[in-house]
């Protein structure tokens, strides 16, 4: 029978660069009166309806996720701080609860509201966009549908109660986003979102967003 050679050496650098690769997550959160309508929803659809992914997740809207090295990440700090020092704060406002085919239930944000974040999101994507191509092809995503998520990863029988009792109902709620804050988690099974930075939204004159060079 022919030996199979494991080189022990290949599997330990592939373990050592796993524990230095990071989900990162930068997030709106929202108010204190808001963020607790968000978590009565989502506690209401863990309890009713047996949602698993619902009272724990804490509300936020999404701006922009990679998995990418440690080592690699400064360069997306950098960018998002470029940016934010020429935002300008946004209202947001939150109007109907909507769901997605695949399981996901969500809270809706007005046109207006709406438009402002994906400009927000369009400048990361200019600054940025061209470094997390290099370093995290296929993990990487920039926000095209704003939206708070209320319960996630439901079945078919979940969705279809929810669907009685909540869908385009409407959700009053607005609060002022002024900074972006920038999470991480580990690949390592079990690790916990941990805040690493924030980027006030100073809304400084000028601010051109081009692809920068990666060296």
């Amino acid at each position: 029978m022919k030996r199979v050679h494991i080189n022990n050496n290949h599997w330990n650098t592939l373990a050592s660069i796993r524990h230095h690769m990071y989900e990162y997550l930068l997030v709106f959160s929202c108010d204190k009166v808001t963020e607790a309508l968000l978590h009565n929803v989502k506690r209401y659809f863990e309890e009713n309806y047996g949602c698993a992914y619902a009272a724990n997740l804490v509300p936020h809207l999404t701006l922009f996720k990679c998995t990418i090295h440690e080592n690699k990440v400064d360069r997306i700090i950098q960018g998002l701080e470029k940016v934010a020092r020429h935002a300008s704060p946004l209202s947001i406002s939150l109007t109907q609860f909507k769901k997605y085919e695949y399981g996901k239930f969500y809270v809706d944000l007005e046109t207006g509201a709406s438009d402002q974040v994906l400009d927000l999101a369009g400048k990361l994507k200019l600054e940025i966009g061209r470094h997390v191509r290099q370093w995290a092809p296929g993990e990487n995503h920039f926000c095209d549908d704003p939206h708070f998520t209320i319960a996630k990863n439901m079945s078919a029988l979940q969705t279809a109660k929810a669907v009685i009792d909540w869908l385009y109902r409407e959700f009053q709620a607005s609060f002022q986003a002024s900074e972006m804050i920038l999470l991480r988690r580990s690949l390592v099974n079990g690790a916990q979102y941990e805040q690493i930075a924030n980027f006030p939204l100073l809304g400084l004159p000028g601010g051109s967003y081009t692809q920068g060079s990666l060296f």
